[in-house]
């Protein structure tokens, strides 16, 4: 099987299980500041594959699809999934220790932002292809534009509820920090 089809196929099934215990009054996935200093520490992770609304999952699962079919072949399935599960950790610890105000937050976009940005600049030290430069570029506008102006016109209507835009930050820089791990590990291979 594709591993891009196991990677969004696991996403799917986990955020759905997610998504319905959500329908029964059951919250103890999301991201709880209070929730995780009264030590339920899985909350850094699961906060990420719980959703607002059916919708908002949608639109994290067709952003998943949409980076999966751009880069397809950049990273092995083992190496997809670390990414992906590092980018949800950097996520949830920089909104722990740089954005104490922020109580709660639930999806895995600013994940995803760390995976396309991961991916982006391998694929581009790989093929040096200048597409992802401007790729890069356009994220780098985004987040400037959602770091002065708040969230995307729209974006809140089509979630179901607010945007944490500190949360695609904090993607974006766990994407690039993965890409210098990668840099680092790659010279020394060729050294």
């Amino acid at each position: 099987m594709n591993k891009n089809i196991i990677i969004i196929l696991i996403f799917i099934i986990l955020s759905s299980i997610a998504q319905l215990s959500l329908m029964f009054g059951v919250d103890w996935m999301q991201y709880s500041r209070a929730d995780i200093s009264d030590g339920q520490w899985w909350r850094f992770f699961t906060g990420n594959i719980v959703h607002l609304t059916w919708r908002h999952l949608m639109m994290n699962v067709l952003a998943l699809i949409a980076i999966v079919v751009l880069y397809p072949k950049c990273l092995k399935l083992t190496e997809m999934v670390l990414v992906l599960v590092i980018c949800c950790c950097i996520v949830t610890i920089g909104m722990w220790i740089f954005s104490p105000d922020i109580q709660w937050y639930v999806g895995l976009s600013g994940s995803l932002h760390g995976v396309l940005v991961t991916l982006i600049i391998v694929d581009y030290l790989s093929h040096k292809h200048w597409l992802n430069l401007l790729l890069l570029c356009a994220l780098s506008a985004k987040l400037i534009w959602e770091g002065i102006m708040g969230p995307l016109p729209g974006s809140e209507s089509a979630a179901g509820g607010p945007v944490v835009v500190q949360a695609h930050l904090y993607g974006f820089i766990g994407g690039l920090l993965i890409s210098a791990y990668i840099i680092i590990k790659n010279n020394k291979l060729h050294r």
